[in-house]
């Protein structure tokens, strides 16, 4: 993308911005492919945004794998450390990080990344190689003293045999977490738990991300996609620009399949990413399904066991572990290794 584009793109947007009374502040993302590839834009735009360019408060991010954070580059971003933040993907160990990136070179500098940016965690991809690892990475990454999220590949045919691989390296960090109270949990076992055994017209299946409502990207013709995923560097001659979906339809991201999965809200989905692999934004991955399952059920008892230890609890906690021990009393009577999905409480009682 060329600078003056950029330029033109974010002043468009702040004015959007300030003119709305949804929104506060603007978030501008540099993505690619590898954004420090293009280091020389990120460096002028952050620069120029530095002196007043806009009206609105903002902050710049960019997602790397920071292979090309030399030593004059790592000198910028500490000084721009307020006005851009970047975040790194890393997979856990040594090991892990070549087994998925492919090359060693991946051996990054974890700490100049935290020293920098406290609050930000690291980003990790778990795919079938790193599966069986999964806790010794997150937790080698953690006594570091570091945060890390973790998120599932997209496009892998998961398995009940994964399912329950990743069921016994969640358990594993979940008695890890229950002994050691100054390690943060991994977000896997965090995430609200709320599971429904109702009728299919309640509880509409939703997207959790902010396509096409309070995000939107713009390829390097200046072309505007509700996010990269419907972008021309993903799909080609299929991209779908934000005008060709009503993203405020309420069906948009509702699948005959999953209308009576007690974990319909709980799933995550990817409209993107069902566009491109299935064909349409509602078809959901059901490799996903024994994965989802196995980590519904972990995080129902990381929660439970986890306030159960506590002294006394807040009103907050006590409704949190209403809801995750409601949740639990219907994927208990679910055995992973044998359901198939959609879960539907009536076919497993």
């Amino acid at each position: 993308m060329t600078i003056g584009q950029a330029k033109e793109i974010i002043v468009s947007e702040a004015e959007m911005v300030f003119n709305s009374d949804e929104y506060d502040e603007l978030q501008i993302d540099f993505m690619g492919g590898e954004p420090l590839v293009n280091f020389d834009l990120i460096r002028e735009i952050v620069e120029w945004l530095e002196s007043d360019a806009i009206n609105v408060p903002w902050i710049c991010f960019a997602t790397t794998n920071a292979t090309l954070l030399d030593d004059e580059r790592k000198a910028w971003f500490t000084e721009h450390r307020t006005s851009i933040s970047l975040g790194a993907s890393y997979d856990g160990t040594g090991n892990m990080q070549a087994t998925n990136r492919g090359t060693g070179k991946y051996d990054i500098d974890l700490a100049f990344f935290h020293n920098l940016w406290p609050e930000q965690s690291f980003q990790m991809t778990i795919s079938k190689e790193t599966l069986p690892n999964l806790a010794e990475g997150v937790l080698y990454v953690q006594r570091k003293g570091y945060d890390i999220n973790a998120s599932l590949a997209q496009g892998i045919e998961w398995t009940l045999d994964d399912a329950k691989k990743y069921r016994e390296q969640l358990t594993v960090l979940k008695d890890a977490y229950l002994k050691d109270h100054s390690i943060r949990p991994l977000n896997r076992i965090t995430r609200f738990v709320e599971v429904h055994d109702a009728p299919k017209n309640e509880f509409k299946q939703i997207h959790g991300c902010g396509s096409g409502h309070n995000m939107v990207t713009y390829d390097i013709n200046g072309q505007k996609f509700g996010c990269h995923m419907f972008s021309t560097i993903v799909l080609g001659d299929e991209a779908v620009g934000t005008d060709e979906i009503n993203w405020d339809d309420p069906d948009l991201m509702v699948e005959t399949y999953c209308e009576e999965c007690v974990l319909r809200q709980f799933c995550p989905t990817c409209p993107g990413f069902n566009l491109k692999y299935r064909g349409a934004l509602n078809c959901r991955d059901k490799h996903w399904c024994p994965m989802v399952l196995a980590e519904a059920l972990t995080a129902c008892e990381f929660q439970i066991e986890r306030l159960a230890m506590l002294p006394s609890l807040t009103k907050e906690d006590a409704e949190h572990a209403q809801v995750a021990i409601e949740a639990y009393h219907i994927l208990k009577q679910i055995n992973p290794q044998t359901a198939t999905s959609p879960y539907i409480i009536s076919d497993y009682v």
